[in-house]
């Protein structure tokens, strides 16, 4: 029996650009779907989360992390850096107007009620 073999191309599965990697022909980067297979999800139980992610793209992301583990740990580890950064930077951002406006109001709402409420001390006597 004669036969070859193909390699595993990921280039047909990922896309890497600015230093992320997603699955090509969608958003979902492929630390998401490590997560859950390092979380104990089978691949099925991944597609599951992933609806219209074909089950040989989950299965060959993991083949690809399996064989690639200690690089694409270092990636994810390195996203997980960046992601709370940006967030830090964004924590110390002054709020968008829009988000100021809608704090005022529900702050307004808050203290409105607080005024509108009437507590007299007495506790009200249940009668059997």
């Amino acid at each position: 029996m004669n036969f070859r073999l193909k390699p595993i191309e990921i280039e047909n599965f990922v896309d890497m650009k600015h230093n992320m990697m997603r699955l090509k022909g969608y958003r979902i980067g492929i630390e998401h779907v490590i997560r859950c297979y390092n979380e104990g999800f089978s691949p099925e139980q991944i597609s599951q989360e992933f609806p219209g992610v074909d089950l040989k793209i989950i299965y060959t992301i993991l083949a690809f992390y399996l064989q690639n583990k200690n690089t694409l740990d270092h990636y994810i580890n390195q996203q997980i850096f960046l992601t709370e950064q940006r967030m830090n930077q964004d924590d110390k951002k002054p709020p968008l107007p829009v988000v100021e406006r809608l704090r005022n109001i529900r702050l307004q709402k808050e203290k409105e009620k607080h005024e509108n409420s009437f507590f007299t001390g007495y506790t009200q006597i249940k009668h059997v």
